[in-house]
């Protein structure tokens, strides 16, 4: 996957297309290898295959656009063991049909939505389809979307007041993506989950599949649910989930220990507000309380090591309509299954 020529604005993109490959459909596996297991419809679809993908990444979720031939995917019982993606995707078909198979048999046609749970096993096959996707870590929505608990597919008819809205915000991201500055993506990473809670509230409620959540995935709604408190320490956090210190170390290793991933969900979190205008009023000592800093002075200094600015100078640029000047990220070459890992993460 490449980046885009062109586009001024803070929101990061990615591009594939199977045009060109020698292999179109082994290509498009290996950039879905995270996501799904597929496999084309008929034999000699690998080779005459022809699919793209555009991802828009806002900071908490990412955006895709994916067009390609009919195909058939699923995420299996075994295929779950040892994956690490806790994510809902909200689907808006664009053009095509997608129909869904047991334990939610379902036919998608063009305006509805779907509410996937990565966590759950499901497969589908398309036609020829156009669709939309946004796709978010599960701490980052609230419980009447995400339960901690792995469920079957929700829907919208596109025809309803809901979908349509979904879908009009869904296109509107995608339009607005090269044109973002810095600010205005953080905020939208705060509202964006709030209206779509309430556009997906009229959703049948799903049935729970497969296994009961995982120990990370409890972890870290519990950690998202009380972020907000002085107290939210690993003894305290063994102790009210139920698992052993060990426990809670191995989830948190590959991001630098549990404290670290509480820092920085704390800070993205103050980030967040700081740059919403729905928040300009607020004092930045009182931003920084709510998200679990009991000191200002502190807060500002584990703010300037993470972002490379002050909260006063993120807050500032951002209400003069600058870019604020955030420590850029790594240089390499980023891809899909990264993007998806480290949304995750913190």
């Amino acid at each position: 996957m490449t980046p885009p020529d062109g586009g001024t604005g803070a929101v990061k993109t990615l591009v594939f297309t199977t045009a060109g490959t020698s292999d179109p459909f082994g290509a498009w596996k290996s950039v879905l290898d995270l996501l799904f297991e597929c496999a084309a419809p008929r034999p000699t679809a690998p080779l005459s295959f022809d699919a793209s993908l555009v991802v828009h990444h806002f900071g908490t979720f990412l955006l895709c656009r994916s067009k390609a031939a009919a195909s058939r995917y699923q995420r299996s019982q075994v295929g779950l063991v040892g994956n690490e993606l806790d994510h809902i995707v909200i689907s808006c078909l664009l053009s095509g049909e997608i129909a869904l198979a047991d334990p939610a048999a379902k036919r998608l046609r063009p305006g509805d939505v779907a509410i996937i749970d990565l966590s759950a096993p499901f497969a589908f096959a398309t036609t020829e389809m156009d669709a939309l996707h946004l796709i978010m870590p599960r701490w980052a929505l609230p419980a009447s979307i995400a339960d901690q608990q792995p469920a079957s597919p929700r829907f919208l008819v596109g025809g309803s007041a809901m979908g349509i809205i979904v879908r009009g915000v869904l296109e509107a991201l995608a339009v607005a993506a090269h044109h973002l500055a810095t600010g205005e993506t953080l905020a939208l990473s705060g509202a964006i989950p709030e209206l779509l809670a309430y556009c997906l509230a009229s959703t049948v409620r799903p049935s729970h599949t497969g296994p009961r959540p995982s120990i990370g995935q409890r972890l870290r709604r519990h950690i998202e649910e009380n972020l907000h408190r002085d107290d939210l320490t690993p003894i305290a956090i063994a102790r009210e989930m139920g698992v052993s210190r060990s426990q809670l170390y191995r989830q948190f290793e590959n991001v630098g220990g549990v404290r670290t991933y509480i820092r920085r969900r704390r800070l993205r979190r103050s980030l967040s507000a700081l740059c919403d205008p729905r928040h300009a009023d607020r004092r930045i000592g009182e931003i920084a309380y709510d998200a679990g800093f009991a000191d200002e002075a502190h807060f500002s200094r584990l703010f300037r090591q993470r972002f490379g600015i002050s909260p006063r100078e993120a807050r500032a640029s951002v209400r003069a309509g600058r870019q604020p000047g955030l420590s850029p990220a790594a240089a390499t070459e980023p891809s899909l299954s990264d993007w998806l890992l480290a949304l995750i993460s913190g």
